[in-house]
């Protein structure tokens, strides 16, 4: 176990600022907990989200059976006339074991291995009634062990039992009567600021919590970041990075006076999929190796040399010349065509295949960008209903900038249109400061 105090910890910040890459980072480098580990247990809370689906609760279970006769005494009977039972249903309560006691019951199972338990959306459940008396347990002292222990009804205590009965650990390490939370496990939870509907958080819940605020600029550092923010945006040269640095600028000076973490745009509020270029990328690197490996064999015939690259090659005659076409198997193998007017002579193979090579490599690149339908119907739509909800002069003004004319949007679908789109980029980008007079 890496040797690290437990962790309890809120990641909050604004929409797609990458709390839940970020949470994945945390348990890889600080608790050695892969994305894909079993040790890793994750939950998402929302407003139906109740204590029994935290902890444990029984859950009913239809099940039909059918009712059978046992015949005795066969042979003294001449006719007999056996009909099939009634098909009956039955009702069953099991008990189903929720995140927290799994969590708990992998932690004490696994003394010396880090367990985590992630919470996404923690704040858009109700935590006093989903943590209940539990939370009691996060106070901690300095070892990472609960402070004070809870007592546990029998179906918490059954539930955990069963929990750990499933694992290959005995139930030994359980307290006899008080819970406590084991210092191997540690608990994370993210929050967006921006959300409304949410339920309050007291203080003596959020004083027992680390709170970590993250920026929108996410992370640097990682190659999928450095990716997210060199994106273009459809129809211009801005990259995301850039855009969103002008919009959250935009959005502190028109909230000036308050707060406004809650109101910034996060560097992974949009995602954009691969472009065939990037899903090529090991593709295109395997073929410059192959590339760099045939100029020694530029008018060579000889077998010798050509299985050195190409391991299933053929001899064709007695003289040791290469099968020129015995080459293409392994050529395919690199996910490229095999060229079209290969020169029977092997010595011309070479030239042949590096500037079919060439050709694929030359290949115009497609650089990924954030289109404007995603634009529209994300960035947009929260600036729309969230960040300017009560006032929506700022959008207004940064549309006017870049050109709009006549009256000012009155829906969503006026406000979202293609051509407002571009003026939304056009308006953030212009040179001056896009808070400034109304009318510019």
């Amino acid at each position: 176990m890496a040797a690290v105090t437990c962790l309890q910890k809120i990641l909050f910040g604004p929409p797609g600022c990458g709390k839940s890459f970020h949470v994945r980072q945390i348990a890889r480098d600080e608790l050695g907990i892969a994305s894909d580990s079993p040790y890793l247990i994750e939950t998402t809370f929302h407003p139906e989200y109740g204590y029994g689906d935290f902890l444990a609760k029984l859950l009913p279970q239809s099940k039909q059976y059918q009712q059978k006769y046992t015949l005795s005494g066969v042979d003294t009977l001449k006719d007999a006339v056996i009909h099939e039972g009634t098909i009956r249903s039955t009702i069953e309560y099991n008990i189903h074991t929720g995140p927290l006691l799994k969590a708990i019951a992998l932690a004490y199972a696994n003394p010396k291995q880090n367990v985590l338990l992630v919470i996404d959306e923690i704040n858009r459940g109700n935590c006093a009634q989903i943590f209940g008396d539990i939370f009691q347990l996060l106070d901690r002292n300095e070892e990472g062990r609960s402070e004070y222990g809870v007592e546990l009804c029998q179906l918490f205590r059954d539930a955990l039992i069963t929990e750990m009965a499933r694992l290959p650990a005995s139930t030994s390490p359980l307290p006899a009567q008080k819970l406590h939370l084991p210092p191997n496990l540690s608990l994370i939870g993210t929050m967006n600021t921006s959300d409304e509907s949410v339920y309050y958080m007291d203080t003596a819940f959020k004083r027992r919590w680390d709170f970590a605020f993250m920026p929108w600029t996410g992370q640097p550092g990682s190659p999928p970041h450095e990716r997210q923010r060199k994106l273009l945006v459809e129809d211009s040269t801005t990259e995301w990075e850039t855009l969103l640095e002008r919009l959250n600028r935009h959005i502190a000076e028109s909230f000036k006076g308050r707060n406004v973490d809650d109101k910034q745009i996060g560097l992974w509020f949009v995602k954009v999929r691969q472009t065939e270029t990037e899903r090529q990328a090991p593709q295109r690197q395997e073929l410059q190796t192959l590339k760099s490996k045939l100029p020694s064999l530029i008018g060579e015939a000889a077998h010798a040399e050509w299985v050195k690259v190409f391991p299933n090659v053929e001899l064709y005659g007695r003289d040791g010349y290469v099968k020129t076409m015995s080459a293409k198997d392994d050529f395919l193998t690199y996910g490229i065509d095999w060229p079209e007017d290969v020169s029977p002579l092997p010595s011309e193979l070479a030239s042949t295949l590096i500037a079919h090579i060439d050709g694929f490599l030359n290949r115009p690149l497609i650089r990924p960008e954030i289109g404007l339908e995603t634009i529209r119907n994300k960035l947009m739509f929260f600036l729309w209903d969230n960040v300017f909800a009560r006032d929506r002069e700022p959008l207004f003004r940064l549309l006017r900038r870049s050109g709009m004319q006549g009256a000012d949007p009155r829906t969503f679908g006026e406000f979202s249109s293609a051509d407002h789109a571009r003026m939304l980029v056009a308006g953030l980008m212009l040179d001056a400061d896009p808070v400034k007079a109304e009318g510019e």
